[in-house]
């Protein structure tokens, strides 16, 4: 398999790492264009796992950084969260469940997503 670049091709440093493995069982080459890396040879594997190491320190370094800025604009008095659904919203989930309705009925009429209205559920079941 020839991919461009390696933080292009997986999700997650786990799923990268497990990547080569899976794929080498499978009788499938892995190599990375950009990267110039060609993990069918012990330098390639190396390389790779180098790669993948150095992926996951940057990856945590800006999870740190992120943490740490919402953290400083929070002390701030900042607004550092998405802005609650609008109360006509909330209430035509509610309406749309109590009618019946499917969450991907509500889903689908009202254009919101999955996760959105999954929470608006929970909460109308919790009260």
């Amino acid at each position: 398999m020839l991919v461009r670049r390696y933080d292009r091709f997986a999700r997650s440093t786990q799923a990268l790492v497990n990547a080569p493995k899976e794929f080498q069982s499978l009788g499938v080459d892995f190599v990375s264009y950009q990267e110039n890396i060609d993990t069918t040879t012990p330098t390639g594997e190396l390389g790779f796992h180098v790669m993948a190491s150095l992926a996951l320190f940057e990856s945590t370094l800006i999870s740190q950084r992120v943490r740490a800025g919402m953290a400083r604009a929070k002390a701030q008095g900042k607004h550092v969260a998405r802005p609650p659904l609008a109360q006509s919203k909330q209430e035509a989930i509610a309406q749309l469940l109590r009618n019946g309705l499917s969450m991907n009925q509500v889903i689908k009429q009202l254009g919101l997503a999955y996760g959105t209205v999954y929470n608006y559920a929970q909460k109308l079941k919790s009260a």
